[in-house]
C-alpha cells in the first residue's frame, strides 16, 4: 500500500511538472513571437523557434492561430519580420497560413529576385513559394488555383512548389495545367519536371 501510495504522489507530482512546462512552453512561443515580429529581435526569434520541435501540437496552435495575419502585412514595412514569419510557417507546416502566403507567392524575399537557376528552382528567391512546398499536400488546392489564375512569376513559383511537392495531387495538377499554359518557356519547364518522374 505505502508502494501504491508514493506511486500516486509521483505521478501527481510529474503531472503538475508538465502541466508547468506545457505553460512555459506556451510563454516560450508567444514570447518569441513578440519577438518575431520586431525588426530588431525578429532574426534572435526565427533561431529560437527553429530550435523547437516543428510536432509540438502547442507551438503548432499558437503559431496558426498568429502567424497568418503577421504573413499578410506588407513586406515593405517590416521586410525581415514578413521573411521570418514566411519561413516559421514553412519549418511547422502551419496549414491555416496557406492564403496568405499565396497571396505573396510571386515577390521575391530580395531586392534582386532573381538567383541563379538552381536558386530559383529550389525557390530560395520566393519564400512563400518556398514555404508552401515545404508545407505539402494541404496547399496543392491553393498552388493548382494559382496555375489557373496567376501571373506567369507566380504560375512559375507554384509549378516548382508543385514539383517540390511531388505527391500524387501536386503530380496531376502540373500534367493538368501543362496543356494550358500559354507561356511557352514556363510550358517547358514542367513538361522537363514531368518527364524526370
Amino acid at each position: 500500500m505505502r508502494i501504491y501510495a508514493l506511486a500516486m504522489v509521483g505521478l501527481c507530482l510529474l503531472s503538475i511538472a508538465g502541466w508547468a512546462s506545457a505553460g512555459q512552453e506556451r510563454t516560450s512561443v508567444s514570447k518569441l513571437f513578440g519577438k518575431l515580429q520586431s525588426e530588431a529581435t525578429t532574426n534572435q526569434a526565427l533561431e529560437e523557434l527553429l530550435q523547437i520541435d516543428p510536432p509540438n501540437t502547442t507551438a503548432c496552435r499558437y503559431l496558426s492561430a498568429h502567424l497568418p495575419a503577421l504573413i499578410s502585412q506588407l513586406p515593405q514595412d517590416n521586410p525581415q519580420v514578413w521573411l521570418n514569419a514566411i519561413k516559421v510557417a514553412g519549418a511547422f507546416r502551419i496549414k491555416e497560413a496557406i492564403p496568405a502566403l499565396v497571396q505573396w507567392i510571386g515577390v521575391p524575399a530580395s531586392v534582386l529576385g532573381g538567383g541563379s537557376l538552381s536558386e530559383r528552382a529550389a525557390l530560395e528567391p520566393f519564400a512563400a513559394g518556398k514555404a508552401l512546398a515545404e508545407i505539402g499536400a494541404p496547399a496543392v488546392p491553393s498552388l493548382t488555383n494559382v496555375l489557373q489564375k496567376g501571373t506567369t512569376r507566380e504560375r512559375t513559383v507554384a509549378s516548382r512548389a508543385l514539383v517540390k511537392i511531388h505527391s500524387p495531387a501536386a503530380i496531376s495538377a502540373l500534367r493538368d495545367h501543362l496543356s494550358h499554359e500559354q507561356d511557352q518557356n514556363l510550358k517547358l519547364d514542367i513538361q522537363r519536371a514531368l518527364d524526370s518522374n
